[in-house]
């Protein structure tokens, strides 16, 4: 958010300080009102409802994601830095931004399913296509796994996902940041096709 936030980013920014301390469900237009100063038509206005906010903030989220992930992968230099990259900008995003990711982890399936849920699958549809032609142009054929498509992803940022879920839950400690090596190395070992290779030998010289 900058200095100088419009009337939308305020109304954003308000809203997001309610649900963290009352919950989506909870929380109320007079709340956001109340807090950022605006008018309910200045709220209806920007956002046409509750339910507008929390999608708004929400794919506000993703874009943010984004938009950090796909610059450091146009700085990576290959396969493997991509994948570790992936992984460090989720980790480090949601360790920078603690409030806004447990508020996206509750949303997700409101927004999904809600008005907003066709322009999100879009949304996702866009940044996987550009991570995957980000992928292909450096080699994932030959680097990766024969594993399907739609499995690469869950497997380069799952452990990273649940670990930050546990952090966000109050079930772990440290901050997802500090892991983020680890579970980057864990990433490329899950779906490149060397480390499936060096499995593959381990497993039979152990027989």
């Amino acid at each position: 958010m900058t200095e100088k936030m419009s009337r939308r980013d305020e109304i954003l920014q308000a809203a997001l300080q309610c649900f963290s301390e009352a919950g989506i469900e909870a929380t109320s237009i007079e709340m956001i009102r109340a807090r950022c100063g605006a008018s309910i038509g200045s709220i209806y206005h920007h956002h046409g409802s509750k339910e507008g906010i929390v999608a708004a903030l929400f794919m506000q989220a993703m874009d943010d994601q984004a938009a950090r992930l796909l610059q450091r992968l146009r700085k990576a230099a290959d396969l493997r830095a991509g994948v570790r990259e992936m992984v460090l900008n989720y980790v480090e995003w949601v360790a920078q931004h603690k409030e806004w990711a447990r508020f996206a982890y509750a949303a997700r399936a409101m927004v999904a399913a809600g008005p907003q849920g066709a322009a999100l699958q879009e949304r996702n549809r866009r940044f996987y296509a550009e991570v995957q032609a980000w992928l292909q142009a450096h080699g994932a054929a030959q680097g990766l796994r024969p594993l399907p498509a739609e499995l690469v992803l869950p497997l380069i940022i799952g452990p990273a996902e649940s670990y930050c879920r546990a952090w966000i839950g109050e079930r772990a400690k440290a901050s997802p940041a500090r892991y983020g090596e680890p579970l980057a190395d864990a990433a490329w070992r899950a779906v490149a096709a060397d480390a499936a290779d060096q499995s593959k030998s381990a497993s039979s010289t152990t027989r």
